[in-house]
């Protein structure tokens, strides 16, 4: 497929950008909402499924517009239900999403770049390099796509998938806000978490600009010469200013912010570790997420249990809610890049599929 796009997108498009679109096509002004809302909240599949609109409309669409340009090109499924979704862009690209049901919700992870740049030592993803933003459609389509394929609701989404959502701040910001439009995705802003490795002027922005979505930091160390060992962007920005830019958010959203801390096996679980967490955290509202590293075959491997009990036992004195998160789809290529790094590897050969996916009419 060529690189250019032969057709746009209406998957992602704003409801005032619809209204410029329809007003160059001579429609009214209200046929952009019906639009919207058909794409993003009724997330049809065909134009001849907007039965509120005229067939001459509907036609005209159709031959103009997309309603999505995701390709499937593998699907895994978990013995615990996760699945694992790689999709293929117009650009000939690959990335990720992961769907991860649970009893009260269904929570789906999701890529904003192809690749990354910032070339953190255990990521899958970081081994890339950074290729593209992915468009404000791509990043929306992954959820619709999903959505359709499970046939189940999506209630939360977290930007966790492949690449720095805030370097691709924009866009995601304005995805976030068609999950979280009632005539759109209908999530709560709430269950729209973004995480990121530690952009400090983005988490000033996205303080300054009051946005309603959850802020998420991926920390893995508690003082600044273990970090910059592991996540390079410690050298742009320190630790001591990623946690002023924390503090600034906490003090003036009024919320509370999650930190993401991946334990790596005699790297970053000793008891001066676990002390520099609560000395750094205590002044702040906030949840510690701890987790369990996915082995990506960098190098680097998941502590035992016996190990992460002596760290933990000293975290759970501290004055901020911890949480040890379970490990899902360990069965198949969960890990943020390992999907997109098996495709990569056997993109030439026959590829098996683990489950049949159900065709997705684009």
């Amino acid at each position: 497929m060529s690189d250019v796009q032969t057709k746009p997108v209406l998957i992602g498009k704003t409801q005032q950008s619809l209204r410029e679109i329809l007003q160059e096509m001579g429609q009214p002004a209200y046929r952009a909402n019906q639009i919207y809302k058909w794409v993003h909240h009724h997330q049809v599949k065909s134009f001849d499924e907007m039965s509120n609109l005229p067939k001459t409309l509907r036609a005209e669409l159709a031959e103009k517009f997309h309603l999505g340009n995701l390709t499937m090109a593998t699907r895994e499924v978990s013995t615990d239900g996760t699945i694992k979704y790689l999709w293929k862009t117009t650009g000939n690209h690959f990335m990720e999403s992961v769907f991860i049901p649970e009893e009260r919700r269904n929570t789906i992870c999701i890529s904003s770049q192809v690749g990354c740049a910032l070339g953190c030592a255990f990521c899958a993803t970081a081994k890339m390099g950074f290729l593209v933003n992915l468009t404000c459609s791509e990043i929306v389509e992954q959820v619709i796509r999903v959505q359709q394929d499970t046939g189940e609701k999506i209630t939360n989404v977290v930007f966790m998938g492949m690449g720095e959502p805030f370097l691709n701040y924009s866009r995601v910001i304005q995805a976030s806000h068609i999950f979280s439009d009632p005539e759109g995705l209908a999530i709560a802003a709430k269950k729209i978490t973004i995480s990121t490795v530690g952009v400090v002027p983005r988490i000033y922005q996205f303080t300054d600009e009051s946005q309603p979505f959850s802020l998420a930091i991926s920390l893995h160390a508690s003082r600044q010469d273990l970090r910059q060992s592991i996540m390079p962007i410690a050298d742009k920005f320190s630790l001591d200013q990623l946690m002023d830019s924390a503090r600034y958010y906490t003090f003036n959203s009024k919320k509370r912010i999650t930190f993401e801390y991946v334990l790596l096996e005699d790297i970053n679980h000793s008891a001066k570790d676990a002390k520099g967490l609560i000395s750094i955290l205590s002044p702040l509202k906030c949840k510690l997420n701890l987790i369990p590293f996915n082995d990506t075959g960098l190098g680097f491997r998941t502590p035992s249990a016996e190990k992460i009990k002596p760290f933990y036992d000293i975290l759970e004195g501290a004055p901020f809610t911890i949480t040890l998160r379970k490990n899902r789809g360990n069965d198949i290529s969960a890990a943020c890049g390992q999907l997109y790094s098996k495709e990569k590897m056997t993109e030439k050969t026959p590829r098996f599929i683990k489950s049949r996916p159900t065709p997705i009419a684009t």
